[in-house]
């Protein structure tokens, strides 16, 4: 997985309306826990995800004293001055599933490590997929596979102190990276690349932003050791793959380049963007969920919409500005309707206003979500989607038996 619009003369308006995303028309009934896959302690806390999907796990968890089947794709070997073997690093092996999905999977008889996108595993696409519990349900079927044993919570260990703080230590599986995604539809393919146009324009505390090609792709944190942030439009990428696949002579490949082209044009016309969240080892650890048995879902997703918060923060009730002086009320509208206003009033008044409205999320320094063009103005309402009645997430089940 790679770690990761010009405006003609309207006015588009963004104005992102977060609706949660239920799994209604997916045809596929629920899968039960497997039996002997993974055994969640009652610390483990988790809940029905009302959005998204996760789309990216780093997993590793030492069995000790256990001879387990080593896998792995050779190895590195660094030596020291005298000649000799400083340290050796085994490479994962990649994974072959069917629609050319893969995934990595190393052990060196002790201690297994996974990366890879369950969900992903086994289907043509995943524009939409599964939550942590699934996904869990579908690398530990991958791990049945090679013979080996589930990645699992474990036991609570001890409290290591930090400062005032804290935390549980586990004897189970670590959890060292973590991306939760959320598609939204914008309308339609220009209302795409005004949004991702207008994203790129605006900033994320302590993260930089960025932007791909004709800002196909805008993120922030771009190098970051703790967290990614990214957005992008989804048919895009799906039609880079489509367009790779020219030479199909399997059934196999026929069926996926048909299922790709279907859902790429669905992503196309809906304007669908995706949000993408990656938290590393670093963050999961501040967030303490480092640990299989100390996750809790219900902060990943904070950290998601705090991240997405990029999206409204730039719209406030005018309700809640009602109290403020009459002069930094009408800089807001300024600022609003997509004037400099730091070039039309005077420097001191201007950061005044700036710090009055500072206080309700606005930066009168950042442009405001408005993109110039000719009357009238166009209002972009951002949606959290759902599948469409055609698409069906196969039984997890099936993925794990792959």
């Amino acid at each position: 997985m790679t770690p990761n619009f010009e405006p003609d003369s309207r006015k588009v308006l963004v104005t992102p309306s977060l609706i949660p995303v239920h799994r209604k028309n997916c045809d596929f009934e629920p899968v039960p826990a497997p039996q002997k896959v993974a055994n969640f302690p009652r610390i483990f806390r988790t809940h029905q995800q009302t959005f998204g999907h996760v789309d990216w796990l780093s997993l590793s968890q030492s069995f000790p004293g256990a001879n387990l089947p080593k896998i792995n794709d050779g190895c590195v070997m660094a030596f020291d001055s005298d000649g000799e073997v400083d340290y050796t690093t085994l490479k994962a092996f990649k994974l072959e599933g069917s629609f050319e999905s893969s995934v990595f999977l190393r052990c060196d008889g002790t201690t297994i490590d996974f990366v890879g996108n369950p969900s992903k595993w086994g289907r043509t696409d995943n524009v939409f997929g599964y939550d942590f519990t699934d996904c869990l349900h579908v690398v530990n079927g991958i791990l049945a596979g090679q013979g080996l044993p589930s990645f699992s919570a474990g036991e609570s260990l001890y409290l290591q102190k930090s400062g005032e703080d804290s935390q549980k230590q586990w004897t189970g599986c670590r959890i060292r990276r973590i991306d939760l995604t959320q598609n939204y539809a914008t309308g339609s393919p220009e209302a795409a690349h005004a949004f991702l146009r207008w994203l790129a324009g605006q900033k994320m505390k302590l993260l930089k932003t960025g932007h791909y090609g004709d800002y196909d792709t805008v993120d922030f944190g771009r190098g970051s050791k703790r967290k990614y942030f990214k957005v992008y439009a989804k048919a895009a990428e799906l039609l880079k793959h489509s367009k790779a696949k020219q030479d199909v002579s399997t059934f196999e490949k026929a069926a996926r380049l048909e299922s790709i082209e279907k859902i790429a044009e669905y992503a196309r016309a809906s304007g669908l963007v995706r949000a993408e969240l990656t938290l590393k080892t670093k963050a999961l650890s501040d967030l303490n969920c480092q640990y299989l048995g100390s996750l809790d879902m219900k902060v990943i997703e904070a950290e998601f919409n705090a991240c997405a918060q990029v999206f409204t923060r730039a719209n406030a009730p005018i309700d809640e500005l009602e109290h403020l002086p009459r002069e930094t009320l009408a800089a807001y509208r300024m600022w609003q309707a997509g004037d400099d206003v730091k070039a039309k009033i005077k420097k001191s008044q201007f950061y005044v206003h700036r710090g009055r409205l500072l206080k309700h999320g606005i930066d009168l320094l950042i442009p405001s979500n408005v993109v110039r063009f000719t009357p009238p103005t166009r209002v972009i309402t951002l949606s959290a989607m759902t599948p469409p009645d055609w698409y069906s997430l196969p039984p997890v089940r099936h993925l794990r038996a792959a």
